[in-house]
């Protein structure tokens, strides 16, 4: 069994391990650093901390001393040489949750998990932590997931992801998911790279496609790269488990089933939750969707074709006139005209509106796949040639300042013969 051991001949006695130790395993004693081995889960945090290089962790590679670089220690780039997958199997989902529900992302990961076990016969497990979330069990069990892996403590308060991320390793590692998966949310950016590194394996973040290759096991992830310029595949195949993050509003949410039969595990008492190392002072609540772009039912995106920022107003004028959010391509964002809050595409926002209007934007398959699910969506442009139109339910081929304001003039025009 691995372990920290302490060379007593290097230590200092200085005490900044005591001091970040969040398990209390480290103490002081004749001004010379000793591991209780009972509180110790071998977490490792305290091995770079120490200045005179004195802590040494067993489950690092034969020979590898304090201060050596884990590149010389790296996992040769070979076919077969891999972590020991056949202890690994199905597919584990983070339910991320706030103020005691579970956000809606959760549905939509859980929804990619079931649709790449389909016929495979692989189960689908959730990994819920936090402090009184047990009532989050059966919701989530509705969803179709085969178990719960609940781990309940109060030290598991909202923001208390460095304690939540070293409880969710311990968790895996014992139960061993071949494939974990989160949503791109800001909780998830933080926990999920926390893991991957305590576990030694692989991450892919933002992913908007997933598929399994059954002959291998491993799972092929599509995100964008460079910018959003390209769509990369990537695998993971040498590390288990493979983890990613997948963006929000991409995978078709999860319907719930009939008759739920998953069963619920509780690790509670089995998972030794540390204590968190942040303090919270306090929560200012702000607005996750400063544009109102996910939950708009009718949108008006602009791109290049708008020509400079002062000609915004009449886009948000006629925005205004039909109940409609503003959208950008990235295009119009890197120019300065508009907020990064606006920005559609495979950087910014994917969304699902009954109405798009896309004024000035060419198509370019950046833009196209944050919005191409809309319901109806109608172009505007002068060039008859643009790849927005062979997207568009409904195509104007004109100059937008001259269509804008004729559909403004009309609204006004209507507005005023219903009132009179």
């Amino acid at each position: 069994m691995s372990q920290i051991r302490i060379l007593q001949s290097n230590c200092i006695g200085c005490g900044t391990c005591v001091q970040l130790c969040p398990f209390e395993a480290l103490s002081l004693v004749d001004a010379q650093a000793y591991v209780d081995h009972d509180r110790c889960v071998v977490c490792g945090s305290c091995v770079p901390v120490c200045p005179a290089d004195a802590i040494v962790d067993d489950s690092m590679p034969d020979g590898f001393m304090p201060g050596d670089s884990m590149d010389d220690w790296s996992m040769p780039d070979e076919p077969g040489i891999k972590s020991n997958e056949a202890s690994f199997s199905g597919i584990c989902v983070y339910a991320e949750h706030a103020d005691g529900a579970l956000v809606p992302s959760v549905a939509e990961v859980i929804g990619a998990a079931r649709q790449l076990t389909e016929g495979t016969g692989l189960p689908v497990s959730a990994v819920l932590i936090g402090s009184e979330v047990g009532h989050l069990t059966g919701e989530l069990l509705e969803l179709g997931v085969d178990e719960v892996w609940l781990v309940d403590s109060p030290k598991l308060r909202l923001y208390a992801e460095d304690a939540e991320a070293r409880c969710m390793s311990e968790l895996l590692a014992e139960l061993k998911p071949a494939i974990v998966l989160g949503s791109g949310t800001r909780r998830g950016r933080s926990i999920f790279p926390r893991v991957a590194a305590r576990l030694n394996t692989g991450l892919c973040a933002d992913c908007i496609s997933l598929s399994l290759d059954m002959e291998t096991g491993n799972l092929v992830v599509t995100r964008p790269a460079y910018g959003g310029s390209i769509v990369a595949k990537i695998i993971i195949p040498h590390q288990r488990p493979q983890m990613a993050t997948i963006k929000e509003h991409v995978f078709r949410p999860a319907s719930k089933v009939s008759v739920p039969n998953g069963i619920v595990r509780d690790m509670s008492s089995q998972i030794r939750v540390s204590k968190s190392v942040l303090e919270i002072l306090e929560v200012v609540k702000g607005r996750a969707d400063p544009a109102n772009l996910l939950q708009a039912d009718t949108i008006v995106a602009v791109g290049r074709g708008i020509k400079k920022a002062e000609n915004l107003p009449l886009i948000y004028e006629f925005a205004e006139a039909i109940g409609a959010s503003v959208g950008a391509t990235r295009a119009a964002v890197d120019l300065g005209w508009i907020h990064p809050s606006h920005q559609i595409g495979q950087t910014g926002s994917i969304v699902k509106p009954r109405v798009y209007f896309a004024c000035g934007i060419s198509g370019a398959l950046q833009h196209t796949v944050g919005m191409e699910e809309a319901e109806t969506i109608i172009a505007i442009n002068s060039d008859p040639n643009a790849p927005i139109f062979d997207l568009a339910t409904y195509g104007i081929v004109g100059d937008l300042f001259e269509v804008i304001p004729a559909f403004i003039e009309t609204l006004k025009a209507e507005k005023q013969q219903m009132m009179m």
